[in-house]
Parts: C-alpha cells; sequence; structure tokens
C-alpha cells in the first residue's frame, strides 16, 4: 500500500524505517504477495488509529491534530541533517497497524521481482503501513527500494543512472502512462452482495459511505479496508442536513466505525460548492461530478475534481475508451459508480457487473495504467506537484531540494523521481535505486539531497 512513512518519522531518521523493516521482514515474509492478483483480507490501507500525537486540537468533533504552519523541512547538508524548526502540516493522528498482507500482481500491488518481503510499520493519520520490498535496488543503502507499496510499472532491469549529479524529474502518476480511480457512492447493497467478485479482482476502490445509511456498518467495508481500499465522505444524510454537520458526523462515524480519518470526500449529488467551507478543512479533495481528465500539471480545483458517471448499464464499450485515454493521454480518469443492475437498492445509474469485471481486467493487462485510490492518486498529484515546483539550493557540492506540502495531507507518502546521475539522500540516508525506473522520495520528510 501507499503508507509505509508515518507522521511520527516526518522529522525523525529514515533509518527508523529501515529498522522497523529489518525487524519484521523475517516473520512477514510469509505473507509475501504472489505474481497473480489476488483479494487478502490482512492487507491494510487506511487501518485503525489509536491516540493522537502531538498537541491535540478538534475540528468538530474529530479526533486529530493540526499543526499552525505548514511543513517546514529540514536540509541536508553533505549527507547530514541539520536540526532546524520543523512542524509538521495537516492532521497527524497516530495509528497502529492490523496484519501485514498485500494484492499482488494486476495493476494493484507491486509486480514480484526476485524477493518479495513486507514488513510492518506504525501508521499514521487514519493509515496503517505495509512495506513491500520488490525487484533490486541501490547496494549500499537500509531501505527498501518501493517503500510506498505502490505498484512498480514496467518488467525491471532499468540501470542507475551514472551521469551528471542533478536535473531532478518527478514522474507522474508512480511512473505509469495513465492512472484511474473508481470510487462508489451510498453504501448501496449490490456493492455488498458483488464482495466475492469486486474483491478477487485483486485492484484497490474508494467507498464514499453515506453514513446514515445501515449498510454503511456492513462488515464488507471492513474487510475492504483490510485489504488496501479507502473509506472516504459522503455525509451522513447525502445534503439533507447542514453541510458542516453532516460531514463532520460521516467522518466521526469513520472513526467510531472503522477507527480511520477520511481524507477524501464526495459531495452528495456533485453540490461540491455546498461544502467548501469543511472540505478544505478536512479534505485534500471533494470529488464533483463534471467528467474530465486530470494532466500532472493541470491546475485541477481539487474542491471539484472532475469524475466520470457511467450511464446504466455501461460495460467494457463504455468504459474501455475511458481506460484508453488516460493511458494515451498520459492523464488521471476518475469514475463514479452507484451501484449494479439486478439490484433493488435504486441505486443511481447501476452499471453491468460483469462488464465491469471484464473492464478492470482490460486495464490491468495494460500494465502501464495505475488503478489507485482516489486518496493514494490524488496525494500522488498534490505531492509531485510540490517536490516538483522546488527550486534547489547549492550547499557545498550539494543540491538541496525543499518543499512544503499543503496544510491538509495525509502523512506517509511518497513520489518517485529520476536524475541523470548522483546520490540521492533524506535525513542522512541513501535512497536505493529501484530497478523499475525510480527512487522513491519520503514527502514528509520536507527536502532531498543529491551529491555527487
Amino acid at each position: 500500500m501507499s503508507h509505509s512513512f508515518p507522521s511520527f518519522l516526518r522529522s525523525t531518521s529514515l533509518r527508523t524505517l529501515a529498522t522497523a523493516v529489518a525487524l519484521t521482514s523475517a516473520g512477514a515474509a510469509a505473507a509475501a504477495c504472489s505474481s497473480e492478483a489476488t483479494y487478502d483480507s490482512n492487507s491494510t490501507d487506511q487501518g485503525t488509529l489509536n491516540t493522537s500525537t502531538g498537541a491535540p486540537g478538534t475540528t468538530g468533533g474529530l479526533m486529530q491534530t493540526t499543526s499552525a504552519a505548514a511543513t517546514t523541512a529540514t536540509a541536508t547538508v553533505g549527507g547530514t541533517p541539520t536540526t532546524g524548526a520543523a512542524t509538521t502540516a495537516g492532521n497527524t493522528t497516530s495509528g497502529t497497524l492490523g496484519s501485514t498482507g498485500t494484492f499482488g500482481g494486476g495493476s494493484f500491488g507491486p509486480t514480484t521481482g526476485a524477493a518479495v518481503t513486507t514488513a510492518t510499520v506504525a501508521g499514521a493519520g487514519g493509515m496503517t503501513s505495509t512495506t513491500v520490498t520488490t525487484g533490486s535496488g541501490t547496494t549500499g543503502s537500509d531501505l527498501p527500494p518501493n517503500p510506498s507499496g505502490l505498484p512498480e510499472p514496467g518488467a525491471g532491469g532499468v540501470a542507475q543512472p551514472s551521469g551528471t549529479p542533478g536535473n531532478l524529474v518527478v514522474l507522474p502518476w508512480a511512473g505509469h502512462k495513465g492512472a484511474i480511480s473508481y470510487s462508489f457512492d451510498d453504501a448501496n447493497s449490490t456493492q455488498i452482495n458483488n464482495e466475492q467478485q469486486l474483491m478477487g479482482l485483486g485492484v484497490p476502490f474508494t467507498w464514499y459511505l453515506q453514513t446514515g445509511k445501515q449498510e454503511a456498518g456492513n462488515a464488507f467495508y471492513q474487510r475492504a479496508l483490510e485489504a488496501g481500499h479507502e473509506l472516504g465522505n459522503h455525509t451522513q444524510s447525502h445534503g439533507s442536513g447542514a453541510a458542516d454537520s453532516d460531514v463532520n458526523q460521516a467522518q466521526s462515524f469513520l472513526m467510531s466505525q472503522y477507527s480511520v480519518v477520511g481524507f477524501t470526500m464526495a459531495a452528495p449529488n456533485g453540490s461540491t460548492n455546498n461544502y467548501n467551507n469543511i472540505t478544505q478543512q478536512l479534505f485534500i479533495l471533494d470529488r464533483g461530478v463534471s467528467d474530465a481528465l486530470i494532466g500532472p500539471d493541470d491546475n485541477t480545483n481539487m474542491l471539484n475534481l472532475p469524475s466520470w458517471i457511467p450511464p446504466q448499464g455501461a460495460g467494457t464499450a463504455q468504459f474501455n475508451p475511458k481506460a484508453d485515454a488516460a493511458q494515451s493521454q498520459g492523464k488521471w480518469q476518475t469514475v463514479c459508480i452507484h451501484g449494479f443492475t439486478g439490484g433493488s437498492d435504486g441505486a443511481y445509474q447501476p452499471i453491468d457487473l460483469n462488464g465491469f469485471l471484464a473492464h478492470i481486467d482490460y486495464v490491468k493487462e495494460k500494465g502501464d495504467v495505475w488503478i489507485g485510490t482516489m486518496l493514494d492518486v490524488g496525494a500522488y498529484f498534490l505531492g509531485r506537484k510540490a517536490v516538483a515546483a522546488a527550486t534547489p539550493t547549492t550547499q557545498g557540492s550539494d543540491q538541496v531540494y525543499t518543499w512544503t506540502l499543503p496544510n491538509v495531507f495525509p502523512p506517509g507518502h511518497y513520489v518517485r523521481v529520476t536524475v541523470d546521475g548522483g546520490t540521492l539522500s533524506q535525513d542522512g540516508e541513501v535512497l536505493p535505486w529501484n530497478d523499475h525506473g525510480f527512487y522513491e522520495v519520503a514527502l514528509d520528510v520536507g527536502s532531498l539531497t543529491i551529491s555527487p
């Protein structure tokens, strides 16, 4: 999964993460993923929460802590971290991990390389961490080459850059040609009743729960959460209550029922303007209903994120061209689904289940389209912008990049980068090269050093 760098490590050494990996990898090896896409009920994406860290502050009665300012980076000079004033941004609530497990193959979960190691690290911000290591990395680095656990593009075997140090490039869509996210609204019964088929796809979805419905507490959503899916906020009453209260009640339900903090929201009926006041305080995005592809450098309004609602009965003929366009144009397509035909739940414009299953297989076979949750792709989109906007400063023979994350941002996320050459490090730890063609950079650290 993507949440393998907890918030309490924002201003501590990356070696702490490497130590946790070393301590747990031996016992976790039995949970290694296979190259087949499988449903593993032990894999966790958002995870469980315990106590809040730092000085507690509440927003709308939620168990969240917020800082006064956005993240201030700690720059590394010559590989040695300097301790400066660093403040963490956004909502940071500490969490604990459930069991270890991963998806494999397909478009979710890394492609199995030589040896696969899974390791568990304490989670944060409502997300539990499962570190998945595949393929090979830089010799001499104590860190895994794929700490984010995001799917790896390509077959591997890409040589580590050895040219002139510098020329940092932050890869769009985690190194894939495009991305696509599927979200399901309303906690409808045709979602729940088709659990086996949907979970058997081995790819992560986002489930936007209308928490006032009895179905929102169905055990299906707990199992989906444990399998690496995202649970998001679709309000308590689907818009019939006051906006702020309706959102906060749903957020409290997600906490009390599933012990997670929702970081993304889908406004009822696409009425995003009604919720702007509360969404900018709590979420990285609010999904709307106006269809458009999202480019990696677009100035997209994250509080009215475009999304496609498929027509009633839609199958491969309608779905596949959407994935084709995302792939060919190098963009992100989001999809809003309510349920499937043949049910009695009153789902808006239900789609054909078999057609949807065939479509997901079609996208997985492409191999270069990232199927990710709204949270994972949205956080990558924002994180990439932050790092790409950084201007390096020269400190001795080093180039140091420093960035600031949005005030609301989930901890534990990474971006993938390439350079012409040089040694990349964070907090004095050398970053390993992943032979699928990238280095992974922890966003929480706030800085990156490139040395000769």
